[in-house]
């Protein structure tokens, strides 16, 4: 086995290691085995530090004086990956576990490297010319049972949704215990998340407020209901890919129940625990809200009294709904991962990967709708604090916090710039979210008064949902986990957004919803 000195060479210096793994005492080798050309696969433990028990997969080479190099990304570590996905290989460890190499059976007879700029990621990731078509090989850095990503894409293979699975390989230690996911192998989709679109027409939004792109002429759009018809408008052209991509949504979790369900009835979802949980958290919070955190102490007590309310309301709700089912769902779905021109979704964190899986029944296929319009409400959020500051010739932290309060503090001029970039982002949000949440894509909304909340573009004329209780259940629970990663990592900025949306909770819902993922 090699030296712990060794892999702490390897390791201590690699650009990839996040902060808590680099704090690390030491790093321990579990196991290795040798792939070939001079590659060794090591399986390695943190020691000590904020990481520790944390494990790691490092491919590393060996040079001619003995010192190991990160293999990770090498054409050899690549090409020797992929023949052994298509010959369906295993190489037994140091220490009599293995590593088991898997693929569809399709014969891998030319393999080489695609220049690609990785950019910053905390995998390896390379493209490949496999017999003429490229492909990605994701090697995970950090290992787990919650990397459920090559098997999501093995069981999805063919379906049209999701990329094209070749193979994938994974660490089965000694006595055959659980099987770690190293890395996979899939068909590159050559194209861009859907808020590369969306960023564009917003963008293209903000000269039209004015007729013009000097600071300090804005206005002129016609009150409220001008406002709103110059957004819909201006979003006109966006509104057949935005359908396709909720149609293809729907598709999506149907196939997922099918392929991942295997026929059986859906379970309820655990909503007491769940609510539970977003109660602890929700008081962890406002504990540490109370510590310190630099944001304005009005809108923190007023977001914290909201969230109270809401965890209330929602409590009241179960009680008289009766179950909610849960289904197979994304996980963690971003706007960039949702790719467009054509619909495809990458970088799947099911919960569960079938019925007899731990996870499988606390999730649902609302739990990506929601994620989609948080997302939705930080990127306009984010994109309305830069136009306005830009405007107002200030920094976009100074905007982003002034619109907890409607910019009470500011002078009538510059509180009107900002009013009219926020509310012009907020309408365009809730277009975009009817246009790609709601179950018939409706363009517009109406004129709820919880114009901020989590359902504002949910609206549909008669259409009321037996699962809003779980559908607000989950943006609770999203919004406190980000919320939770926003405090800890001091990002006041990105917690202005949150609190900003927080503060809308708390009352009854005003419409009835049509939030689905059903075509």
């Amino acid at each position: 086995m090699t030296s712990d000195t060794q892999l702490h060479e390897l390791l201590r210096g690699a650009a990839w290691l996040p902060e808590d793994v680099r704090r690390a005492d030491r790093y321990a080798p579990i196991d290795e085995a040798p792939l070939g050309s001079g590659t060794t696969l090591f399986l390695v433990s943190v020691v000590g530090g904020p990481a520790h028990g944390r494990l790691l997969f490092a491919p590393a080479h060996r040079d001619a004086t003995g010192r190991l190099t990160d293999a990770q990304g090498s054409r050899a570590f690549d090409l020797a990956c992929v023949r052994l996905m298509a010959a369906g290989g295993r190489i037994p460890t140091a220490r009599g576990g293995h590593v088991e190499f898997r693929g569809d059976g399709t014969a891998a007879r030319a393999v080489s490297p695609l220049p690609f700029a990785q950019g910053w990621s905390s995998n390896s990731l390379s493209l490949l010319d496999i017999d003429g078509r490229p492909h990605l090989h994701k090697a995970y850095r950090t290992l787990g049972a919650e990397v459920r990503e090559p098997e999501l894409l093995r069981l999805m293979h063919g379906s049209g949704h999701t990329p094209r699975w070749f193979g994938d390989y994974g660490y089965v230690p000694p006595g055959g215990a659980e099987r770690l996911a190293l890395g996979v192998v899939y068909t590159y989709t050559p194209g861009s998340g859907i808020d590369t679109p969306l960023r564009a027409n917003l963008r293209a939004l903000w000269p039209r407020l004015t007729g013009t792109q000097e600071p300090g002429r804005i206005g002129g759009t016609g009150g409220s209901d001008g406002l709103d018809g110059l957004v819909r408008e201006h979003l006109a052209p966006l509104a057949g890919p935005l359908r396709t991509a909720r149609s293809f949504l729907g598709g999506f979790h149907e196939e997922l129940r099918t392929r991942l369900g295997r026929g059986t009835p859906p379970p309820d979802y655990p909503v007491e625990h769940a609510l539970r949980a977003a109660e602890t958290r929700y008081r962890a919070l406002a504990e540490r809200a109370r510590d310190g955190v630099q944001l304005p102490p009005a809108a923190l007590e007023k977001a914290f009294g909201a969230l109270a309310s809401e965890i209330e309301l929602l409590r009241t709700a179960f009680d008289t709904t009766g179950t909610h089912p849960a289904g197979p769902c994304h996980g963690d779905l971003h706007l960039s991962h949702l790719l467009w021109d054509p619909p495809r979704l990458i970088d799947i964190s099911t919960p569960g990967t079938g019925p007899d899986e731990p996870g499988w029944a606390e999730q649902s296929p609302l739990q990506d709708l929601v994620a989609l319009g948080r997302a939705l409400e930080y990127f306009s959020a984010d994109e309305a604090a830069y136009e306005s500051a830009r405007l107002l010739g200030v920094d976009s932290t100074e905007t982003m916090l002034a619109s907890l309060d409607g910019g009470a503090g500011m002078p009538p001029r510059e509180r009107s710039v900002l009013l009219l970039v926020f509310e012009a982002a907020d309408r365009w949000r809730r277009h975009v979210a009817g246009l790609l949440l709601t179950r018939d894509g409706v363009d517009g909304t109406g004129g709820s008064e919880r114009a901020d909340g989590p359902d504002e573009a949910l609206a549909g004329p008669g259409r009321a949902l037996t699962d809003e209780p779980l559908r607000r259940l989950l943006y609770l629970r999203r919004l406190l986990h980000e919320l939770d990663y926003n405090f800890a990592h001091a990002r006041p900025y990105h917690a202005a957004i949150d609190l900003r949306h927080a503060m809308a909770l708390g009352l009854p819902s005003p419409l009835p919803l049509t939030l689905t993922t059903r075509t």
